[in-house]
């Protein structure tokens, strides 16, 4: 685990680009908020083509000075939720293929994958593991091979998927929710490589006060890192405002 952190080198935040639209931030300010996130040591991105914030940030990626220091986690999915034909290495490797194009990249540091099925359910996604077990194995090894990406953590929706998909050795990790009320995941975030999502349940552990909004951080980023395996945190910052409390985060480490 630990030749694979320092081969990562990923920052122990990440940036978590989602809600840039939401936010109704311009490229101009996302290139800023960019720039100063790697200012202070946030230099790992986590990204989706399925966000409707994607084509903002790719289109501030751009701009970005150091664009190419910057980490890559990119979210994508075989089968997705309208793939009718379960796994297929096709669609993964074009998936793939789209992504670093679009983000004008060599390789995918962190591929976070999902097995979807529609709707979510363990049976039939459990079913694809084992029925396409050798195709799988073969296209993520394939992936890994071609120098595509560095690694593949899996974002299993269940507990009882995590324990499947870590048996295919061409999986390195677990990615999922890990805060003080969703612990479901934490014995993954203390023996396997881990990243973690919603490290502030979704901002219901934040107070809106921010003279104490920053202490809270600080104990929910403490909280997260209690746990031996956590790689990084991926957290939504949609503002160089947003940015204070993980400067001083950074300082205390």
């Amino acid at each position: 685990m630990e030749g694979l952190i320092k081969e990562l080198n990923l920052s122990s935040i990440s940036l978590g680009t989602m809600r840039f639209h939401d936010k109704s931030l311009t490229a101009k300010q996302v290139t800023k908020l960019i720039e100063s996130s790697f200012d202070i040591g946030i230099t790992t991105h986590h990204s989706s083509f399925e966000y409707n914030s994607y084509s903002l940030y790719t289109s501030a990626l751009k701009t970005v000075s150091r664009k190419t220091d910057i980490k890559h986690i990119v979210k994508l999915a075989s089968p997705h939720f309208e793939d009718d034909d379960g796994f297929s290495t096709k669609k993964l490797m074009q998936r793939v293929e789209n992504q670093l194009k679009a983000l004008d990249i060599g390789q995918i540091d962190v591929l976070q994958w999902l097995v979807r099925s529609k709707p979510i359910n363990d049976e039939d996604r459990l079913a694809t593991l084992e029925n396409q077990k050798q195709e799988i194995k073969s296209c993520l090894s394939k992936l890994k091979k071609q120098g595509k990406v560095k690694s593949i953590f899996s974002f299993p929706y269940s507990v009882v998927f995590a324990k499947e998909v870590m048996e295919f050795e061409e999986v390195d990790g677990i990615i999922s929710y890990l805060n003080k009320e969703e612990l479901e995941y934490a014995t993954f975030a203390n023996e396997l490589p881990f990243i973690a999502i919603r490290p502030f349940f979704a901002g219901k552990l934040i107070s809106k006060d921010v003279s104490d909004s920053t202490k809270e951080i600080h104990q929910c980023l403490d909280f997260v890192d209690s746990h031996d395996s956590v790689i990084t945190k991926i957290i939504g910052i949609n503002s160089t405002e947003q940015l204070l409390p993980f400067k001083t985060y950074f300082d205390t480490m």
